[in-house]
């Protein structure tokens, strides 16, 4: 699943660049690694988009200079893409940005490397977001976001987002079943967070039936900011970037970080890596606190490394999972997506269309 970032633009500039200035100045580095016999490039993939130009500036810009790795970079992340390249024994990425399930269960080791924890320095980070084969490299929320013009009176709760006649206005979700709206709408008829999984899927869906007549449905982080920009929605269940984007545009919004739903990406190595010790060194370096606070500074998505100190505006700052919650947010289960993602494709396709 490709998401929340438009396709990239300067990205591919940016690495071209970078390994042309390392070429010609041969790198602070370069000449030990050599020496070591260690790797000298490696190739990222990512995302695209206003997101990997962050990372851009956050991980790759500074570890090129600190090591003397070129870093080339590749657009937009699949596991498609992965998957031919394993089978067909001609992997060329190194690193890849995941959404964590999608390097768990039997992906983890067939499409992709176990990580080598050896040689990374998990030093500072959230474990409970560490997985056998992916490490988290930023932490964010399915966040309640809600205009305040058309709310005085600010809504609390999931239950306030189903509440059409207390909080009356068209609600914004994504047309997908693994962006929040199936764990939000059991959170909402009163499952406890520590109940989600597995998901009651049907009665979830049963639950969405009660807004679906109000319900704008999107499918790109770029619709949900117009949306939020121009009022087409009132409330939504939102990813915090393009809510901050929205609220940087002008947008007059509140959030609701009650029961807010955590989540994280992560960084992956692609089974058959032809740079492995420099892709290892490549994570280990982006989860370090420094690379961290950078990432936050230049996104609206909050480190993974608790010693990161990132210096950020209030405005961003209403958008980040810093505590806001009041111990009430709960981290998304990826094993159960990892398990379950093809059920709740056809279960949620059979429900839209039906």
């Amino acid at each position: 699943m490709i998401r929340r970032r438009q396709k990239m633009t300067g990205v591919a500039a940016v690495a071209a660049l970078a390994t042309m200035g390392l070429a010609a100045c041969g790198g602070g580095n370069e000449g030990t690694a050599a020496a070591e016999g260690a790797s000298t490039e490696m190739v990222f993939t990512g995302a695209g988009g206003s997101y990997q130009e962050a990372q851009t500036v956050a991980f790759i810009e500074p570890f090129q200079e600190e090591t003397g790795i070129t870093v080339a970079q590749d657009q937009p992340y699949s596991l498609a893409k992965v998957k031919t390249m394993v089978e067909s024994g001609r992997t060329t990425w190194d690193v890849m940005e995941v959404d964590p399930y999608l390097a768990m269960g039997e992906n983890c080791g067939k499409y992709f490397e176990v990580l080598d924890l050896e040689k990374i320095d998990t030093t500072g980070v959230e474990p409970e977001l560490i997985t056998e084969c992916s490490m988290p490299d930023m932490k964010s929320a399915y966040l309640f976001v809600y205009n305040k013009d058309t709310y005085p009176e600010a809504p609390t709760s999931w239950m306030d987002f189903f509440d059409v006649e207390k909080f009356p206005g068209t609600r914004g979700i994504m047309d997908y079943p693994d962006q929040g709206a199936l764990e939000i709408a059991l959170i909402a008829d009163g499952v406890a967070p520590e109940d989600l999984y597995p998901l009651d899927i049907d009665r979830a869906l049963a639950k969405l039936d009660t807004i679906r007549d109000t319900t704008t449905y999107l499918t790109t982080g770029a619709e949900q900011q117009e949306a939020l920009e121009s009022g087409a929605v009132d409330m939504m269940l939102s990813w915090p970037g393009r809510a901050y984007g929205a609220a940087q545009n002008g947008a007059n919004l509140g959030t609701v970080w009650n029961q807010a739903m955590l989540y994280w990406d992560g960084m992956a190595i692609p089974k058959g890596s032809t740079n492995l010790d420099a892709a290892h060194q490549f994570i280990s370096f982006s989860i370090a606190a420094g690379p961290q606070a950078t990432l936050t500074e230049n996104t609206a998505y909050a480190p993974i490394n608790t010693d990161a100190k990132p210096e950020v505006d209030p405005l961003k700052e209403q958008f980040l999972p810093l505590g806001q919650d009041g111990g009430t947010a709960f981290l998304r289960d990826m094993g159960y997506w990892a398990e379950h993602m093809d059920e709740a494709v056809n279960e949620w396709t059979a429900w839209t269309t039906g």
